[in-house]
């Protein structure tokens, strides 16, 4: 076989082997949280079915040994997920470059970054194998303080996070239940982590006693797991107890463009499904500029999608409480600030993460209505929001003045953003963005005060008549707003 056809047999290899390491640790532990389950209702009162005596304690025993080895083998794929995509990408790299070199000039190309990278990805392997055998015991590890390690940077988690084995992580996940919705680990162990955490907090209302906040955020926890449920390919990215989660529609970290939708007022985990629905609809969008099948579009030159790879992931951030009431929402940027860290803690993990693979996947950060308030207070932090584009649509303010106090986290560095970085999407019959002139949300992106650049998608043929419903249809499909959406993050590199 020539060098080309094995180069790219083994960088299929390796993205395969990612995928499917990545699934099957998801499934394991979700097995992992199933054994739990049944060891504590085994060991619940007798008027729950619990099962006392001798008999009982040995069942007991037997389903808590079977959970503990179910963990550890998700730990492991997880791992093996991880490095994957990490080492085996620096591996696949080396590979392409040396056979580059060899089809400009038999017999010129340098195998040793490719044995380094092969060494590299066979010592990581080997913890994995060393854990599977015996040879580390996670109860022998010490536990790490990740926050006081890092500082609680995504991007100094991130490869703190990569550098550890199976055995610390298993520990730290242990130790730390919170810890799928800390920025910097990866979407794969987040989403495992963050369901059995979610499965014990709906198990914990349904034994009752929960605290007050637990339980006001009940309907909203149970309506997240139905919303989990309907689509295995769902990453559960964040998850907080007091009804806020982050959910992208497969995995981020594996994709070549990814958009996060902040939605607006009324919007909450029991609406979820239409958040999610509307992220997905600017993925689709701007996977279809970029397909040369495009009805309205040139062909693009764009490099073809792996097989295990997801062109655009959509992801639906409520991160924050959004005002209830559009009365409310008008008042205040009290819902848009206080969360604000998160949607930039988030973006910044997020990069962190994708950017360990060598390869770098557009950002987009859509906010919605008050979710544009929501937006551009994160992107006020001189540290800036790792963002590539930021897109206002149907903005009624951005919580700031101008485009002077939005910044951008460019890999660690922050800038101010450029005008071509911040758009205001809307249309001329939306009576929401006219609230900008009371001032008390800030001014709206793409107006003259300012900055930014604004993108007019008034319907052809729009009135007064469309002022009821303008704003609740910017991403139906079939409408000139959601062809223009997706023609700015296809465009956005």
């Amino acid at each position: 076989m020539s060098p080309a056809p094995r180069a790219e047999a083994l960088v299929t290899a390796i993205d395969h082997a990612e995928a499917r390491s990545a699934a099957v640790g998801r499934a394991v532990s979700d097995a992992a949280e199933d054994l739990d389950a049944v060891a504590r209702r085994l060991g619940a009162g007798p008027e729950r079915g619990g099962w006392f005596g001798r008999a009982g304690r040995r069942a007991r025993a037997s389903v808590a040994d079977a959970a503990a080895e179910s963990r550890t083998i998700a730990g492991a794929c997880l791992f093996l997920s991880d490095v994957l995509r990490v080492e085996g990408a620096g591996l696949a790299r080396a590979v392409m470059s040396w056979d580059d070199d060899e089809l400009a000039r038999p017999g010129a190309g340098d195998h040793t970054a490719v044995v380094d990278a092969d060494h590299a990805l066979v010592q990581r392997l080997r913890e994995a194998a060393d854990v599977l055998a015996g040879a580390t015991d996670p109860d022998a590890r010490p536990c790490l303080d990740l926050s006081g390690t890092t500082g609680d940077d995504p991007r100094a988690i991130a490869a703190l996070w990569h550098s550890l084995g199976p055995a610390d992580r298993e520990r730290l996940a242990r130790d730390k239940p919170e810890l799928g919705s800390v920025a910097g680990l990866s979407s794969a162990a987040r989403d495992a982590l963050n369901r059995t955490r979610l499965r014990r907090l709906l198990d914990a209302l349904d034994r009752g006693g929960a605290d007050a906040g637990l339980a006001d955020a009940g309907p909203g926890l149970a309506a997240l797991s139905e919303y989990l449920d309907a689509d295995p390919r769902r990453h559960l990215l964040t998850l907080h107890a007091d009804g806020r989660a982050v959910v992208a529609s497969e995995n981020p970290d594996v994709a070549d463009r990814v958009v996060t939708l902040v939605p607006g007022t009324g919007s909450s985990l029991e609406t979820l499904g239409r958040t999610g629905e509307r992220a997905a609809a600017m993925c689709e969008a701007a996977d279809e500029v970029r397909s040369p099948k495009s009805r309205n579009a040139e062909p693009v030159d764009a490099a073809p999608v792996d097989a295990e790879t997801t062109a655009c992931v959509s992801v639906a951030w409520q991160g924050y409480h959004a005002p209830d009431t559009i009365a409310e929402a008008g008042r205040s940027l009290a819902s848009a600030r206080a969360h604000d860290e998160d949607l930039r803690t988030y973006a910044a993990g997020l990069d962190a993460v994708e950017a360990m693979d060598g390869d770098d996947a557009p950002h987009t950060a859509v906010g919605y209505s008050y979710g544009s308030a929501t937006l551009g207070a994160a992107a006020s932090d001189p540290r800036g929001l790792a963002a590539d584009l930021m897109i206002h649509v149907g903005s009624p303010g951005a919580s700031v003045e101008s485009i002077e106090q939005q910044w951008v986290d460019e890999g660690g560095a922050s800038r101010r953003a450029h005008d071509r970085e911040v758009a205001g999407v809307a249309s001329r019959w939306d009576a929401v963005p006219w609230w900008s002139i009371t001032g008390v949300l800030g001014e709206r992106p793409g107006s003259g005060d300012f900055g930014g650049f604004a993108v007019d998608v008034t319907e052809p043929g729009a009135g007064p008549r469309s002022v009821g419903t303008t704003h609740s249809t910017y991403f139906d499909r079939g409408t000139v707003s959601l062809e223009e959406l997706g023609r700015l993050i296809a465009d956005t590199e």
